[in-house]
């Protein structure tokens, strides 16, 4: 998946139009976003973890959802703070949309995960939850 393919992916599961940084795939279909840069250093690694490519779409990563933070127009669902704090400690949250969503509570995007009607799928690292 290229670039354009990445964006059209993005405004169909998100509705995303545009985006100022640049965006590249590297290995197990992981997504990194980055800025051209005109300084000569050797570069081992370009840019901040976006996401992923899965089979039925793209599921963002928390640095992810905000980058995209005002370019979010879909699937995005709002949480309340009992939830939010459920979810920050890697429990599934028991709601009725399909696919990927982003999580957001107030102002604070918590995430991406993945609806089948019933409840939606935490993919938070484990080492980023509350304990």
């Amino acid at each position: 998946m290229n670039e354009s393919e990445i964006l059209e992916t993005l405004r169909e599961q998100f509705g995303v139009e545009s985006i100022n940084f640049r965006l590249k795939v590297m290995g197990k279909n992981r997504i990194y976003a980055y800025r051209d840069c005109s300084l000569d250093v050797e570069e081992y690694h370009s840019g901040v973890y976006f996401g992923r490519i899965e089979r039925d779409g793209i599921r963002l990563s928390i640095e992810g959802c905000y980058l995209l933070a005002d370019q979010l127009r879909r699937n995005v669902v709002e949480v309340s703070y009992g939830e939010m704090e459920r979810w920050l400690r890697g429990e599934d949250l028991e709601r009725k949309e399909r696919g990927y969503v982003v999580l957001r509570w107030r102002n604070y995007y918590l995430g991406c995960g993945k609806g089948n009607g019933k409840r939606i799928r935490n993919f938070v690292p484990k080492d980023r939850r509350l304990r």
